[in-house]
């Protein structure tokens, strides 16, 4: 079949792109982000295009997300049905993510992200991959401006979704929905059609279906094309402001505290930079309304207290202005009958399948492997407890977490919110903190699992 049309303009457009953003390079492994929509099922065939010329390996990956009944179980069998027929590896996780938003007290659509997210990266670490592909295209940049100016997230959110955040890449941000859907019809490329796409029930929704139409009727034909050129420039500026922010942030904040005669220096863009750095970086919800009421204490009389989201609070003190919570994290408890993910008020833990790494002891490490022999289900994740022991990677005696938290300087709430990983009784993990001896890997470990965790920070449109 002779190939004109919407197939020359798309693959040429993607592969100038990733050319010119750097996105790829030859030989690498990508697991490819599949829903089983029209994106990503034109994103798989893009990426097989581009197999000949960067050497690809490709892995195919999805989440169903348990949402829709025997429609998710459907999309779930569509991409598997896909990948087969394309020879490629498939790797799924199935999760319940209405359950998942319950307990983390967030939308059904940020519990799906972290989930989605987690698996990607914890599949990602355990298979060696070295990206992992999003199918994202210049429409959702659009609607990602949008919804982050309309909820005041600063350049940062004006910079739209980026090309390449880590390991994640997003080939298709250069074209249009309608190009991938012309380049679907004239290809041939089967893909499944999400229900709720149809309703206005979320923000997205709504602006794809009833505001960016009109504002592309009646202001811009071109907003799409506008709006990646102005997230390039946001982009650009937000790089900039973060160098100068970080110096900033150097010279006037220490643990949660803000102090006053540096920061008073500072022009007023920086020192609603520095706050917004960090009440995003104290897991504050970062609304334009919170950051703007916490910098105006600089200028307020001391004693002055400001209520923010989350039970935390920031108080005008005789030299700084300092950020409290009222009370700890409620305890937590959660239990994997075999490999998987919970989700938590503050993190997103995975237990998946691994290859043999070596165990190094970096505290503060987000990921970890342990010898699979050592493992029993259910697997227990859980807030930590007094009287908590465990052996310290590297040691050969036992510990109080509390004994390891004090040596850490780390708060009350700090320690509230850290996973602890058990199995029959024993501490596996401190998440993130430390890996206990007796589940490292050795000479003889034959299996491996690997665990990694996700804090969560600000939940805005950031895809």
């Amino acid at each position: 079949m002779k190939r004109t049309g919407p197939h020359h303009t798309l693959i040429a457009a993607v592969r100038t792109f990733v050319k010119k953003r750097a996105l790829l390079r030859p030989n690498q492994q990508v697991i490819a982000a599949v829903s089983g929509g029209a994106d990503s099922m034109v994103m798989l065939h893009v990426l097989m295009e581009l197999q000949r010329l960067w050497k690809l390996r490709i892995i195919v990956a999805h989440v169903n997300f348990s949402l829709r009944g025997k429609e998710s179980d459907g999309d779930e069998r569509f991409v598997h049905s896909a990948a087969g027929r394309l020879g490629l590896p498939f790797y799924s996780m199935r999760v319940d993510a209405a359950a998942e938003a319950a307990r983390s007290k967030c939308s059904v659509q940020e519990a799906a992200r972290d989930l989605r997210y987690a698996f990607f990266e914890s599949l990602r670490q355990s298979l060696g991959a070295d990206l992992i592909a999003t199918a994202h295209h210049a429409d959702d940049n659009t609607e990602t401006m949008l919804i982050n100016l309309l909820r005041g997230s600063g350049v940062d959110g004006l910079a739209g979704i980026p090309p390449k955040r880590g390991a994640v890449i997003r080939p298709l941000l250069c074209v249009t929905r309608q190009m991938i859907e012309e380049f679907a019809e004239e290809r041939k490329i089967r893909f499944r059609n999400d229900s709720s796409n149809g309703t206005d029930d979320y923000t997205r929704n709504l602006l794809r279906r009833r505001i960016v139409p009109t504002l592309m009727r009646r202001v811009n034909p071109s907003l799409h094309s506008t709006m990646m050129q102005e997230a390039e420039t946001f982009r650009t500026m937000a790089e900039f402001l973060r160098g100068v922010t970080d110096r900033s942030f150097r010279e006037c904040v220490t643990g949660t505290s803000v102090m006053l005669e540096p920061f008073r220096r500072l022009h007023l863009f920086l020192q609603q930079s520095v706050m917004h750095r960090m009440l995003n970086e104290t897991g504050i919800e970062t609304t334009a309304a919170a950051i703007t009421a916490v910098t105006e204490l600089a200028g307020r009389q001391k004693g002055t207290v400001v209520e923010l989201p989350g039970g935390w609070c920031a108080e005008r003190t005789a030299d700084r202005i300092l950020l409290r919570n009222s009370g700890n994290a409620a305890p937590f408890r959660y239990e994997l009958s075999g490999p998987g993910t919970v989700t938590g008020e503050s993190f997103t833990l995975t237990l998946s399948k691994g290859k043999a790494r070596r165990n190094k002891r970096t505290d503060g490490s987000s990921m970890e492997y342990v010898d699979a022999a050592r493992i029993t289900f259910p697997v227990t994740v859980r807030s930590w407890q007094s009287g908590d022991r465990f052996q310290p990677l590297g040691m050969t005696g036992r510990r109080k977490l509390s004994d390891l938290f004090s040596g850490l300087k780390m708060t009350e709430q700090e320690k509230h919110r850290v996973p602890v990983v058990e199995c029959s009784g024993n501490i596996v993990w401190v998440a993130g903190v430390r890996l206990d001896e007796r589940y490292k890997l050795t000479d003889s470990t034959t299996a491996v699992y690997t665990l990694t965790v996700h804090h969560h920070g600000k939940k805005d449109g950031r895809r």
